[in-house]
């Protein structure tokens, strides 16, 4: 709008949300005007106040719900109708809902900036061209945090996609890449699933099967094989469960207590690999030319750049049309503070666009 400052509307205060008001608050660059979770938006056409931000983060946490949020303002039910209602420079996504058709309505009159991979990864191909095409007309769609945080992968891919990649590989999965770390140094999956859960770790999902299923890793693979201009859909990736039919329906602590189940199984691939002088890690892989893609364990050199990640790191090797080498990504790749670093980025992007 022109005053040196952006008008957000941002769905999702959960930790991330959350990390990203903090981290404007103070700022008189970015002003919250809507905020939303499931039970509703409350809304404000003047801008929340820094104080009253402070006590909707303290309620969130708390446990509480926007609808119940005592205060000055106006609630709707949905985002949509507190687009009508208020100004907005920028639309911010940090749900893990299906959002697509709020992202298309949102760039008709603001900017978008979202870590959320559903609506890229979970539509078909021709809806996501609709989406990222709306984006070039005038309006900023900035994605870059749907894979690899703050790292902001699918910016790079979307780079060097433009000149072709003939192939990418990698751990995508920062709870997977800490699974892999420890399972080749002989620890049992369950043991390693156990430790990724514990604090101050705490990587994976409330629900370790999230991460182990596989399904969170194939979106990001088909955000950056769309972005290097493959019509991939998600059903064309072929995705490597480890969790056995029978293990879905538990409980949470079911699951973990019957986990040492399939430990023999894990501990037979590694050695397998590890007697070939090689590595088995958990893997993505699209590979452009042959139109094949893959989340599962491959068997790796102990040498490969794959293995030098660390922790909940993630890594990614990319195969440029007529490069001699490929090129590799390694850092923290998941994280509430990474998370919100590249959204910031996103943020600083629309900053300038309107100032």
């Amino acid at each position: 709008m022109g005053d040196g400052c952006v008008r957000i509307a941002q769905l999702g205060v959960g930790t991330i949300g959350r990390e990203l008001i903090r981290r404007t608050l103070g700022s008189p660059r970015f002003h919250y005007v809507a905020l939303g979770d499931t039970s509703g938006v409350i809304a404000k056409e003047g801008a929340f106040t820094e104080e009253e931000l402070r006590g909707i983060v303290e309620s969130k946490e708390a446990g509480g719900r926007l609808e119940d949020y005592d205060g000055s303002h106006s609630f709707f039910e949905d985002m949509g109708g507190a687009f009508e209602s208020c100004g907005l420079d920028a639309f911010v996504d940090v749900t893990d809902a299906q959002t697509y058709d709020l992202l298309m309505e949102a760039l008709e009159r603001a900017h978008v900036v979202t870590s959320n991979k559903l609506p890229f990864a979970d539509v078909p191909y021709s809806d996501y061209l609709k989406l990222v095409e709306a984006g070039y007309e005038g309006r900023i769609l900035d994605f870059g945090t749907t894979a690899g945080a703050g790292l902001r992968i699918p910016d790079l891919v979307s780079k060097l996609g433009a000149g072709g990649i003939d192939r990418l590989t990698g751990c995508l999965s920062g709870t997977m890449n800490y699974v892999s770390q420890r399972l080749n140094e002989g620890r049992p999956l369950s043991r390693a699933v156990a430790e990724a859960m514990e604090p101050p770790r705490s990587y994976t999902e409330p629900d370790p099967r999230v991460d182990l299923g596989g399904e969170d890793f194939a979106r990001k693979l088909v955000i950056l094989s769309r972005l290097c201009g493959r019509g991939v859909e998600r059903a064309m990736v072929d995705v490597e469960e480890l969790i056995p039919e029978c293990l879905k329906g538990l409980p949470v602590e079911g699951f973990m207590e019957s986990l040492p189940d399939i430990d023999p199984c894990i501990r037979e691939r590694m050695r397998v690999a590890n007697s070939g002088g090689n590595l088995c890690w958990y893997l993505g892989t699209a590979d452009l030319i042959e139109e094949r893609y893959t989340v599962g364990f491959e068997e790796i050199p102990m040498t490969d750049p794959i293995s030098r990640a660390r922790e909940s790191d993630n890594v990614l090797k990319l195969f440029p049309s007529g490069w001699r080498r490929p090129v590799t990504v390694i850092g923290p790749g998941a994280g509430s503070p990474e998370t919100v670093t590249g959204l910031m980025s996103g943020l600083n992007s629309v900053l300038s666009a309107v100032g």
